[in-house]
């Protein structure tokens, strides 16, 4: 999925010292639409009752634009967090094992939660579609994992950001590459199993 050019890194430590990531070298739009939209690696970060940075791998999905995020109530304790104080930030990023090749959006905002019956089921279809798209052609699965996602101790999170910003590591050196996915993870890891 890239065009791919190699490049030499260069690396300007005093350049580098200086960098403001939040506008010196954003992402291309179309890439960035493309990793919002369609990635999933998202981590959601947020403060518990004793004012401690909770971070959270979480499923996410877009709809209409806007960030959707699943997590249950009464066992977890970030919507009970998040209704005492709805202070957030998300970053959505590509596997990035490659530094050059490192691409990210992060989102700081604050949360919304809802309980609103259509939207659940809107929001949990949607990640099911997303996260166990291996199902698609098998319909018993698919509703035995919704059935799984969409339980009555489950909310959704919906992120407002105040402030998005992204950014392109390539850039910052001089070796950008177009694409967003590369696959370089599991090329790493595949000897190892």
């Amino acid at each position: 999925m890239s065009d791919v050019t190699e490049s030499k890194p260069v690396f300007d430590p005093e350049k580098l010292e200086k960098v403001d990531v939040s506008k010196d070298y954003p992402m291309e739009p179309d890439e960035f639409e493309l990793l919002y939209v369609n990635n999933c690696y998202c981590e959601m970060a947020h403060i518990n009752k004793n004012g401690y940075p909770i971070v959270t791998p979480m499923f996410y999905v877009v709809i209409d634009g806007d960030v959707y995020i699943s997590s249950i109530q009464k066992h977890r304790k970030k919507v009970y967090d998040l209704e005492a104080n709805p202070k957030v930030s998300v970053c959505i990023h590509n596997d990035g094992s490659n530094a050059k090749r490192q691409k990210a959006i992060l989102m700081i905002g604050k949360a919304e939660v809802s309980t609103e019956q259509e939207l659940m089921k809107k929001v949990h279809w949607a990640i099911i579609d997303k996260y166990w798209w291996d199902l698609k052609d098998d319909e018993e699965s698919r509703q035995a994992a919704f059935k799984g996602v969409h339980t009555p101790l489950r909310a959704i999170i919906k992120i407002v950001p105040n402030k998005t910003m992204s950014w392109d590591f390539g850039k910052m050196v001089q070796a950008y590459e177009k694409g967003v996915w590369f696959g370089e993870s599991y090329d790493m890891v595949k000897g190892l199993q």
